[in-house]
């Protein structure tokens, strides 16, 4: 079951704000117009070349530039949040062709609609419809076949095909014109996965936001790390995943055309201001006699503790055995390793100075009882379920690092 949580309230604002300037002479550019993708901000810069937006909920967004006669630019990932800054230099065209068009939304002349020409998935130039007319012109492009695509959130993406000419005199320009009409969509639904570099048992917890919404809509995991946030308007959004001790991660220009799977991975925050910390990897072999059957489907837990008992985790191991726990400090430790049905394997205390790889091989555990519907041999043995307290317990006693082992390694 996935936890959904849909925040009715109001996301803290950041600003933006700049300079725009050319390139060619770093003389301020006025009339430029800024946006922030996967929302309606939009920014025109004045005389002195200064833009200011307000009022942006705080998060990571993509920022795009553009002004008339110069060649449009566009910006990563930019976190805004209380006071962000972002200059932008606007280069003149270096080659003769102009795309030139105007947009509509919903049949109205639309503004601050991101205008890109492309071939194949390379973006060769770009433009910010105008305020008022819905216009845009695309410069500095060599001649041929260009797609125009329309972005602006809330709206489908638009597009057309252009066929921009060769000059018809040498050092001569060429023109083409193309319009684009977009229409609203969504809302849509976006699901998928957070993972953590450290794998633990329990992913539930982390957070998953669409940027840009006001009132915030976000979503938190399940157990499994899966989650499923609905209410997603068309175009290009941007979504962030966080969790507490983890780095976040940001999708920007996710274009929402329908439902779609958006899945993040989050590294645990070790400071790398601080003092260093490592990870203790390896793969668990579970020893099944030739021809024995497979064992039940349940999950093998590998756990890290330190002997001073202040620090632990534990992960569940892939498919394949493999496990790695990460965010240790230096200092003396041990591992394990359960399985249902298994005898439990932990590891000699050792000194954690550095990556450490450990291996474990777990055997069957000859008096585990299998239970009501479990009636039949155990996996690699030829004998019937035999009563005994089951293995269920070890692993509860390796979160708390007090396992008596086994055997060690």
């Amino acid at each position: 079951m996935v936890l959904v949580l849909a925040i009715a309230a109001t996301a803290r604002a950041g600003s933006l704000s700049g300079q725009v300037t050319r390139s060619d002479n770093d003389q301020p550019v006025a009339g430029a117009l800024v946006i922030v993708r996967g929302t309606g901000f939009i920014g025109i810069s004045d005389a002195s070349g200064t833009y200011s937006i307000s009022d942006i909920p705080n998060g990571s967004y993509g920022l795009s530039c553009s002004a008339p006669g110069l060649r449009g630019v566009s910006a990563g990932a930019t976190w805004i949040d209380d006071d962000g800054n972002r200059d932008f230099s606007l280069a003149p065209p270096a080659d003769v062709g102009t795309i030139q068009g105007s947009v509509t939304c919903s049949g109205n002349p639309c503004q601050g609609v991101l205008v890109q020409a492309r071939q194949g998935s390379n973006v060769r130039g770009q433009d910010i419809s105008r305020p008022t007319t819905g216009a845009f012109a695309i410069v500095g492009l060599e001649p041929g076949q260009y797609q125009l695509r329309g972005l602006k959130a809330g709206y489908l993406p638009a597009t057309a095909d252009i066929d921009l000419p060769a000059p018809a005199t040498d050092g001569g320009t060429t023109l083409a014109e193309g319009n684009l009409a977009l229409t609203p969509g969504g809302p849509f639904a976006v699901s998928g996965i957070v993972g953590l570099s450290d794998n633990p048992v329990d992913k539930s917890g982390s957070s998953v936001r669409l940027n840009g919404s006001n009132p915030t809509l976000q979503t938190s995991t399940a157990t499994g790390g899966s989650y499923s946030l609905a209410g997603i308007p068309a175009g290009p959004m941007s979504f962030t995943a966080w969790r507490q001790d983890y780095r976040s991660q940001t999708h920007i220009d996710v274009i929402m055309t329908g439902d779609r799977q958006l899945n993040f991975v989050l590294a645990r925050d070790d400071g790398s201001s601080g003092p260093p910390r490592y990870t203790v990897s390896g793969t668990v072999t579970l020893a099944i006699p030739d021809g024995g059957q497979a064992p039940p489907a349940t999950p093998t837990l590998v756990s890290l503790w330190s002997t001073s008992g202040d620090w632990n985790r534990q992960v569940e191991a892939g498919a394949d055995g493999s496990y790695s726990i990460g965010g240790a400090l230096a200092g003396e430790y041990r591992a394990g390793a359960t399985r249902e049905g298994f005898l439990a394997q932990t590891s000699d205390a050792f000194n954690l100075d550095g990556n450490r790889t450990i291996n474990f091989t777990l055997e069957l555990d000859p008096d585990y009882d299998w239970g009501p519907g479990q009636a039949g041999p155990q996996p690699g043995c030829g004998c019937g379920p035999a009563p005994g307290a089951g293995a269920t317990w070890l692993a509860l006693l390796l979160v708390l690092g007090l396992a008596s082992h086994s055997r060690r390694t």
